[in-house]
């Protein structure tokens, strides 16, 4: 298994499985460095996808490991390899948030995220926001 960020070639492929946002948007995260892939010899198995909150702290905006690769520990790996990558950017923090109603809390709790609020928006589960100290 291998991760690192996404090249631009990979772009119309991962486009294909990452349905959250257009080809356009994904070009120009990939561009900006924040799209880690994770590998499976050379085969896209997850992907994790980053921006910027306030335009200075580090907000992961999608976590997502293909079905077979679930439970295994790389999801893990694969934010901890971001964590890493942003601490030796100088970041002191870093953001998330997953609906009350996801699993995902769980996940983001034992990796050391707390939880530092809530918003909802009309139709949807609540929205959790959580924080890591890099």
């Amino acid at each position: 298994m291998e991760i690192r960020l996404a090249a631009h070639e990979e772009a119309a492929a991962l486009s294909m499985l990452d349905k959250h946002v257009s080809l356009e948007v994904l070009r120009e995260k990939i561009a900006a460095g924040q799209v880690l892939l994770l590998l499976d010899g050379g085969r896209i198995a997850g992907w994790l996808r980053w921006s910027l909150f306030w335009d200075e702290i580090p907000f992961m905006n999608l976590l997502y490991l293909l079905e077979p690769y679930r439970g295994r520990g790389l999801g893990r790996r694969l934010v901890e390899t971001w964590e890493a990558a942003l601490r030796g950017a100088g970041y002191a923090q870093a953001l998330t948030s997953t609906q009350a109603d996801e699993c995902a809390q769980h996940f983001y709790r034992r990796l050391g995220y707390a939880d530092i609020g809530a918003f909802a928006l009309p139709g949807e589960a609540l929205e959790l926001m959580l924080r890591k100290a890099l």
